[in-house]
Formats: C-alpha cells, sequence, structure tokens
C-alpha cells in the first residue's frame, strides 16, 4: 500500500488524511501480524518532532529494551519520516485531484442548473407566487409561513439579511418551516453552527474577516435554557456584529501548549441568525428589532393527515407531482444566486413608501421595524427584476418598486400585521383573537362575573379551540 511504512522490526504504520483538513493526519501502528497497536492524531510527516506521540511510539517499538543508541533511533525515525512525507505527498496530489475534478464537474453542473433557472425566471410572470405553488407540495398548510421565511431570507439577494425565529412547541413543525425555507437559499449563504463557541468564531476570523458577511447563520434547534445559556456569548457576539457591522474583542485563547494567549477577535459585515425555540422564551430588545418571529399553525391536522396519505403510495400521481416539484425547487437557489449578481450593479427604489408606513402605522416600534419591512418589500422587487424597467439615472441603474410588487407584500405580510403592530408573536396574536372571538360564548357557559373579570390560564386552556398545550 502507498500509504504503508514498514518498520525496521517488520511493524508498519499507516498514513491516513483526514480528507476534510489535510493537514490533520491519522498514524496507525500495526504489530507484523496486523493488529492495531497504537492510533495517533497529529500533523504532516515532516512538522513531527522527536517529543511527538508518534515518535514516542516509535522508539517504543524499534527499541523496546533500550539497548540501542538513541541516535541511531532518531535517525530510523527520520528516515521512516522522510517515507511517510512522500506517502503523504503522493497521497495529498490524489486527493487534491480528486477534489479539483468534483469542483470542475459540480462548476458544470452549477452553470448549467444556473442558465436554466435564469430561463425559468425570465418566464415568470410573478415568480414569489410561482415558489408559493411549489413549496405547497413540501407542507401541509404552512406556505405562508414558509413564504415569509424565504423572502426575509432571501434578503441576502441585497445584501442586508434579517434574522428568522420559529417559535412553536415540541413536534409543531417550526423546524419544517424553517429547513423548507433555507433549502430554497444559496447554500453558500448559510453557515450552520451549532453549538459554537467564542474561540471557534476566533478561528473562523482569523481565516477571513468577513467570514459571517452577508450570510444567514443557522444555530438550529435551541429548544430548552441550556442551549441558549450554552450559546450565549457567541449569540450576543453574533448579534452585535448583525448591529454594527464589526466586532473587535479580546480572547483568551489555547496556546497549544497548556496556556493561553489574548488575542483580538475582529470580525466584519452584517450577518443574520435563524433558529428554533420555544414560545416563553425571553428575547431582548436587540434581537427583537433585527428579527421577524414565525410559529407554526396548529389548525392544520386535517391537511397533514390527507397529505401524508396522498404521498404514502409511492410512485403514485401525488408522489410523481412532488417529485417533479422537488426538481423545480432546485432552481430556485440559482435564481437568487443570478439576483445577486444583477443587484450588485442595479438600485431599487422604492416610490411606495407610503404603503409601508401605513402598514407600519400602529407599530410601537415603528421605526425599528422600517427598515425591515421595507427591505422585504424590495426583495419582491427583486424577484420581479425581469417584469420591470431598467432605468438610467445619473449613470446609475435603478429599478422602481411597483403596485404589483406592493400587492404581493401586502398579500404575503396580511396573517402578520396584528403580531407586528402589537409586537407580539404570530402565536400570541392566535391567542388573543381566539378570547375575543369566543368569550361571549364561554360566558355563557362559565359564571359570567368571573370571565367579567378575566379568564385565568387553566380557564383558557379548558376552552381553547386552538389545540395548546401547558407544556
Amino acid at each position: 500500500m502507498s500509504n504503508v511504512a514498514e518498520l525496521p522490526t517488520e511493524d508498519t504504520i499507516t498514513l491516513i488524511i483526514n480528507r476534510k483538513k489535510v493537514e490533520s493526519v491519522t498514524y496507525v501502528f500495526k504489530n507484523k501480524d496486523g493488529n492495531k497497536i497504537g492510533e495517533y492524531l497529529n500533523k504532516t510527516p515532516a512538522t513531527l518532532s522527536s517529543q511527538s506521540n508518534v515518535a514516542r511510539q516509535f522508539k517504543q517499538i524499534v527499541n523496546s529494551k533500550g539497548d540501542i543508541n538513541p541516535k541511531i533511533v532518531n535517525n530510523q525515525f527520520a528516515e521512516v519520516k522522510q517515507l511517510l512525507q512522500l506517502h503523504y505527498e503522493n497521497e495529498l496530489s490524489v486527493i487534491e485531484q480528486e477534489i479539483a475534478d468534483k469542483k470542475q464537474a459540480d462548476q458544470e453542473k452549477d452553470s448549467v442548473k444556473l442558465k436554466e433557472a435564469i430561463t425559468k425566471l425570465q418566464s415568470l410572470e410573478r415568480p414569489l407566487i410561482y415558489i408559493g405553488s411549489i413549496v405547497e407540495w413540501f407542507t401541509a398548510g404552512e406556505r405562508n409561513n414558509i413564504l415569509y421565511a424565504f423572502t426575509v431570507s432571501g434578503q441576502v439577494v441585497l445584501g442586508s439579511p434579517v434574522s428568522v425565529i420559529c417559535l412553536g412547541e415540541a413536534s409543531s413543525g417550526k423546524s419544517h418551516i424553517q429547513e423548507t425555507a433555507l433549502r430554497l437559499i444559496p447554500n453558500h449563504y448559510i453557515v450552520n453552527e451549532k453549538k459554537i463557541t467564542e474561540a471557534a468564531l476566533f478561528n473562523r476570523a482569523k481565516k477571513d474577516e468577513y467570514f459571517y458577511d452577508g450570510k444567514i447563520v443557522n444555530y438550529g434547534d435551541m429548544g430548552g435554557i441550556n442551549d441558549h445559556d450554552f450559546m450565549e456569548e457567541s449569540k450576543n457576539l453574533m448579534k452585535e456584529l448583525q448591529s454594527d457591522g464589526f466586532l473587535n474583542k479580546p480572547l483568551s485563547i489555547p496556546d497549544g501548549e497548556g496556556g493561553w494567549d489574548v488575542r483580538d477577535l475582529k470580525l466584519k459585515g452584517r450577518p443574520c441568525l435563524t433558529y428554533t425555540t420555544i414560545p416563553n422564551h425571553n428575547f431582548e430588545e436587540q434581537e427583537m428589532s433585527r428579527s421577524i418571529f414565525i410559529t407554526p399553525r396548529m389548525d392544520n391536522k386535517e391537511i397533514f393527515n390527507l397529505r401524508n396519505t396522498a404521498l404514502e403510495f409511492k410512485h403514485g400521481k401525488s408522489y410523481k407531482i412532488l417529485k417533479h416539484y422537488e426538481k423545480e425547487a432546485e432552481l430556485v437557489p440559482y435564481m437568487l444566486l443570478h439576483l445577486k449578481e444583477v443587484f450588485e450593479n442595479i438600485v431599487i427604489i422604492n416610490p411606495y413608501v407610503y404603503f409601508v408606513i401605513n402598514f407600519l402605522k400602529d407599530s410601537a416600534f415603528y421605526k425599528r421595524d422600517f427598515d425591515k419591512f421595507n427591505g422585504i418589500l424590495k426583495t419582491i422587487t427583486a424577484l420581479n427584476y425581469y417584469n420591470h424597467e431598467v432605468y438610467d439615472i445619473d449613470g446609475k441603474k435603478v429599478i422602481l418598486t411597483n403596485i404589483a410588487d406592493v400587492q404581493e407584500f401586502m398579500s404575503l405580510l396580511k396573517p402578520y400585521k396584528e403580531s407586528i403592530s402589537a409586537n407580539l408573536s404570530p402565536k400570541a396574536v392566535e391567542v388573543l383573537n381566539d378570547i375575543r372571538n369566543n368569550i361571549e360564548d364561554w360566558r355563557m357557559k362559565k359564571d359570567r362575573e368571573v370571565l367579567d373579570m378575566g379568564i385565568t390560564t387553566n380557564e383558557y386552556f379548558s376552552l381553547q379551540n386552538l389545540g395548546l398545550s401547558k407544556a
């Protein structure tokens, strides 16, 4: 084998390169019978010192009795290192060629997909409605929530993403909404960070100060208080970066020799966050100002069961249609990639600002929310790019939001208007409206004087129509 070095004792060292991190190498020692006698993780063979774990195991094997001159043993180890380095370089060249071949194949595939996506986008009169028709096949009654999350996340096209937080009880479908929306976003703009520490953030910054710029940082499911406590420091740093566009903080980093070294964590750019969590989590003002909140529906059990029943018949009509739309959905991220490039040199102007102003007129956080929702309207405008005329104003290319864009904006956000105005989660508004719509009927069933004074949590859960639990 080209990655095996034989020792003077007929024992062997097998070299295994980590393909994701090629400077990381595993050394497996086997005796002459082929049984493993040691395994060590270290760096490339050329960098191994005479005191490394690999060197110590080598010396224990070739000089187990300690009767050989140390210089001779060190010279033998140096020879083995040279042989292992040669094997490493040969193996590395194979890996690099495989990576290059895969990259070229992916680029060719991406090029074909991109051309398909551009052709499709040019043919669509209302792309968001088309994307909604695709989404409808992936979900049971959550089309609007997914489209809302997608449109907000789609602001990566304009370089100003907004955080999307899905609130819901266990098994309510909040992760489904998040995952379905993210599958429509280019992978390039998504960074999955589960249980990340400050030290890991530093490593990202070391490689590229703009690593997070314009990215959607996905924390996954943060269902309990322990998840939030663990992530609090890195989450706060990310929120600071999102708000200010830069981050500079001294951090104590392990120096690799058992001590600590103080380094400056420097990051630039404006990322956003996405994660799912439970409804009773307390959010601070800064996070609320940079986020939109989505809660799953609880009244879609019937359509959920019908969908699962229809799709259970593998290779039936409904199943085949689903597979067709899954292929169509693969074009959506490429549409956004194309639009991202287009809008590097085009400015969107919204002459219908008063619609956004009117939409937010009852909001207690109007100033905080204006840029956020005006950005959503501009994202819809960007999606409709091929249905707009491009103007040249003082040497700048400009497109104007039109009334059709505004109609899509109002239609998309209509279910969320009250929650936005009241600064409540959509689920809290559902509870509020459930009480408003049914309080008179409940009074007929209960002591009128008691309900005139209000309704307790226990009373509400015994009467409510939303299928909520106390958990």
